[in-house]
């Protein structure tokens, strides 16, 4: 399956006029400079700061009504 997408890649560039390869070289050199294709979720994940100041209170409610009150809505 993969070499038949890359054949149809290269015909459809062999179709394009000359200037215009030059922009499909381009976008290419993109994708793989923001390391398209790679799995980074993992890569990524790894670095990812993360500040662990204490636990949660046992009795911390999150619904609205404990965030921000009901002031009489």
């Amino acid at each position: 399956m993969h070499i038949q997408k890359t054949k149809t890649l290269i015909d459809k560039l062999q179709q394009l006029p000359p200037e215009r390869i030059g922009e499909v070289e381009d976008f290419i050199d993109f994708l793989r400079s923001r390391g398209y294709g790679r799995r980074q979720t993992t890569e990524t994940l790894q670095d990812f700061p993360v500040d662990h100041i204490d636990h949660w209170p046992e009795d911390l409610g999150l619904s609205r009504d404990d965030l921000y009150g009901d002031d009489g809505r």
